[in-house]
């Protein structure tokens, strides 16, 4: 005696739940994601950031603010003069206000290594500046 089995039917995997699924996915990610604070560094728009200080010689400005430059390479120069690390960290103490400055080249290890050294000085106004092409 034999016993029939029934014909197993292959059923097609249908890919409208597995969308479904990937869709509600996307949804609860997109929805639940953290995003960047864009405006995390305060940035002051319009105007002059030297405004009010008068231009006294390459490196300084009035009321004891200093101008700090990136070069291309790097370098960091106050008052024409390339500054070492170490002479970096002098020159910023006992600084009430830095304004900094950094070339289009400037790599950004350099403007963030004069951005903890200004912090760990414990300056108290920091600016970063951009001069703009009048083009």
């Amino acid at each position: 005696m034999r016993l029939a089995r029934p014909a197993t039917v292959r059923r097609r995997v249908t890919l409208v739940p597995l969308i479904d699924v990937l869709f509600i996915l996307l949804v609860y990610f997109m929805v639940t994601s953290v995003y960047r604070d864009l405006d995390m560094i305060p940035v002051v728009r319009g105007g002059d950031p030297m405004a009010g200080a008068a231009q006294v010689d390459g490196g300084a400005v009035a009321g004891g603010t200093l101008l700090l430059r990136i070069g291309a390479g790097g370098e960091v120069v106050l008052r024409g003069q390339a500054l070492t690390p170490a002479g970096l960290t002098a020159a910023l103490s006992g600084a009430p206000r830095v304004l900094i400055l950094p070339t289009g080249a400037a790599p950004l290890w350099a403007l963030t290594q004069v951005m903890d050294a200004v912090a760990a000085a414990g300056v108290g106004d920091a600016r970063l500046v951009r001069l703009e092409d009048g083009a």
